[in-house]
């Protein structure tokens, strides 16, 4: 196993897309709507490749900057949670979107080096914090909660079903419009040593 990463191409779209499909949900994403995804200066979408299979694409993650007002919703927050309301509309925010493993390859750090390797290039573009929704099962399963804890980032919503209006097949609660919560994290980039934000 010799795993590489490196910037997503649009030649890595269907296998992104093969990831989501199997692991997050089918047809969550349309091929077009991921290679819309490779905008330069905006968005950091890497890919890992395991070399000794011939170069395939085993994981992926994709963020990109934004500001507060446009990355609420795209994350499924309504209401700006009580954390934020010091922050103007316009705050430029990193937001960790989406990311996939395939199963043979978790539990190897291939996530959290992700979310620890992107935080610096965010925070040089201007970022004063990073926002996160992250997918919690049926069961009160949250895959990344460990991920996101270890590296400094808060819980301060939960997001109720926010994909059931979409016609999709989810494939952790099995059904076609999806039944799963969320939970909507953050992590603050622009806090001083004693604690207050700076302004």
């Amino acid at each position: 196993m010799r795993l590489e990463t490196r910037q997503a191409g649009p030649g890595d779209m269907p296998a992104v897309k093969r990831l989501i499909d199997e692991y997050i949900a089918e047809d969550y994403y349309a091929l077009e709507e991921l290679e819309g995804c490779l905008r330069p200066g905006r968005d950091l979408f890497h890919v890992v490749t395991d070399a000794d299979r011939g170069g395939a694409v085993i994981s992926f993650f994709y963020a990109f900057l934004s500001t507060l007002e446009e990355a609420l919703p795209l994350l499924h927050v309504a209401r700006k949670p009580e954390a934020l309301r010091r922050y103007a509309p316009d705050t430029p925010v990193g937001v960790y979107k989406t990311a996939s493993t395939a199963r043979a390859y978790r539990k190897l750090g291939i996530c959290s080096s992700f979310v620890r390797d992107v935080e610096p290039e965010l925070r040089r573009r201007g970022a004063r914090m990073i926002v996160s929704t992250a997918w919690r099962t049926p069961e009160g399963v949250i895959p990344v909660k460990g991920i996101l804890r270890d590296t400094g980032f808060t819980a301060v919503a939960e997001v109720i079903r926010p994909w059931e209006h979409l016609d999709l097949f989810c494939t952790s609660c099995r059904r076609r419009h999806c039944i799963c919560d969320a939970i909507f994290y953050i992590k603050k980039l622009d806090e001083a040593k004693d604690g207050d934000i700076s302004e």
